[in-house]
């Protein structure tokens, strides 16, 4: 017994350092996985998941960039119209997806293509955004039918 007694106690520095490292490498891979994925930045943080746009309803005028993420489990875009209309009345083509090219909207965004689920992207807009009305919409087959739209004010 008094043996084992004198390996622990040559031991125990070394296994209280294997615990905090461990412990430390633990909060280490919380925090990284807390994280937005490398490179995606932006002052305007969009979460989209399956049909729903999250992001702020109001924003201020300027320049901004959107971080988007895609929390849901199909590809989704991030378009951001200017509009007198409201999200739900936006003009329709006869598949049902949003028209985006008509003298009633101008497209101030577009992640240019589908944003696969779990995957980020940082979208820059074309031009400042002024005070107004605009609308975020997924304009993939069928996402806008579903609701995928959100009516953002500028002020």
């Amino acid at each position: 017994m008094g043996q084992l007694r004198s390996v622990f106690s040559a031991l125990k520095g070394t296994l209280i350092l294997c615990g905090t490292v461990l412990a430390a490498s633990v909060i280490v891979v919380v925090v990284l996985a807390a994280m937005p994925a490398k490179g995606v930045v932006g002052d305007v943080r969009v979460d989209e998941t399956n049909f729903h746009i999250s992001m702020p309803t109001v924003l201020p005028p300027g320049r901004h960039t959107f971080a988007l993420t895609n929390s849901g489990t199909v590809p989704h875009e991030l378009l951001v119209f200017r509009t007198d209309l409201p999200g739900n009345r936006l003009p329709i083509g006869p598949d049902g997806n949003v028209i985006e090219d008509t003298p009633l909207m101008v497209k101030l965004v577009d992640s240019g293509n589908a944003t696969n689920p779990g995957a980020s992207a940082s979208v820059p807009a074309a031009q400042p955004f002024t005070p107004g009305h605009y609308v975020a919409v997924c304009n993939l087959p069928g996402h806008y039918r579903l609701g995928m739209w959100l009516n953002v004010t500028v002020k």
